[in-house]
């Protein structure tokens, strides 16, 4: 009766995993009874404590709910780490739980992982690879499916970015690590579309992909959208574009929206010729509130003067980074509240 209730319930996908379990609880079960016409509470609570907690919630977990618990909350990775050896270790390790279960099957691959011989292996690769340790356990965190990749295949994408001259490659995965569910030769293909998208050198390349990996993995289709927008959009060029990509890479995954209107304000309302626009390419892709907000202010301070040729320049970049007060203390030269008070009469 309880096998049949427990089947109703659980989800097509887990009922293989589940009847594996009742079929090893049942024999637990039958084992501690032997002997007997009844078993005892003694004997099933026995029985049902020498079941293996990794192998139940493995049974039954989903991609961000591991368990129950008694009083019917959801219980998640960090909540089991007490009662399996193999959490406690990941997070001793500096694996971030609530960070990897948020990938999909992490956890019923985390659960059932064995430390020794599955994470062991994989994490010091990454470490003979150059990542330092806190590196190791973000490229884990962000994409647990690594521990399921055959090494030989980890290894080989590892040497990939070595031989394309990545020096700071450890540095670039643990920022985007899903780059290491890419084969060597679908990288290698992005980064030759890129490459004749933009006009990159090799040296220009690898620095874009370096300080943004996320231009590895970010659909083509965007990438070459915001090359058309500089190009054509707001009529740069592709010189122009370039020397952006390469300043800024971050520009290349930006909202082409953002990129029209900051474009728009700074040409229409305070007159900056392009080519200063180009050299700071940051500009484009902050949030317009901000920007408008910003250079407003400078106006009415008598410091909306941008041009690194005239007197009284202010770094157009400067004034539109950083916090407020970094902003006040470091290009308004005023206190942070009397920027509120402006804010207010926005």
């Amino acid at each position: 009766l309880y096998r049949a209730s427990l089947l109703r319930l659980a989800p097509r996908s887990a009922q293989g995993s589940l009847q594996l379990f009742i079929r090893r609880f049942c024999s637990l079960i039958s084992d501690k009874s032997a002997g007997s016409d009844e078993a005892s509470v003694d004997s099933v609570a026995t029985a049902a404590a020498a079941v293996s907690l990794d192998k139940v919630a493995s049974s039954l977990a989903s991609t961000s709910t591991v368990a129950l618990s008694a009083s019917g909350r959801a219980q998640t990775l960090a909540d089991l780490a007490n009662s399996s050896s193999t959490l406690s270790q990941l997070m001793s390790m500096g694996v971030d739980l609530s960070r990897a279960e948020r990938c999909p099957g992490a956890a019923p691959l985390l659960l059932s992982l064995d430390y020794e011989t599955e994470f062991k292996p994989r994490f010091q690769l990454l470490l003979e690879f150059g990542c330092l340790p806190r590196e190791a356990a973000d490229i884990v965190s962000a994409f647990p499916s690594l521990l399921a990749t055959p090494l030989p295949v980890i290894r080989d994408r590892l040497d990939y970015f070595q031989r394309a001259g990545f020096v700071r490659a450890p540095e670039m995965l643990s920022r985007q690590p899903t780059i290491l569910s890419m084969s060597p030769e679908s990288v290698d293909s992005r980064l030759a579309r890129l490459q004749r998208l933009y006009l990159f050198s090799n040296a220009q390349l690898v620095s874009a992909s370096t300080e943004c990996p996320k231009i590895i993995t970010f659909p083509m289709e965007h990438l070459a959208g915001v090359r058309t927008c500089l190009v054509k959009g707001l009529q740069l060029g592709a010189t122009a574009a370039r020397k952006m990509a390469v300043l800024h890479p971050p520009l290349m995954v930006s909202e082409q929206t953002r990129l029209y209107r900051n474009f728009a304000l700074l040409t229409s309302v305070y007159k900056l010729h392009p080519d200063l626009i180009a050299s700071n390419p940051l500009v484009l892709v902050k949030q317009p509130q901000r920007v408008a907000a910003r250079l407003k202010f400078l106006t009415e301070l008598n410091r909306a003067q941008f041009d690194p040729q005239l007197p009284l320049y202010t770094s157009l970049t400067k004034a539109v980074t950083g916090s407020d007060a970094e902003f006040c203390n470091r290009v308004a030269d005023c206190s942070p509240a009397r920027y509120r008070a402006f804010l207010k009469t926005l």
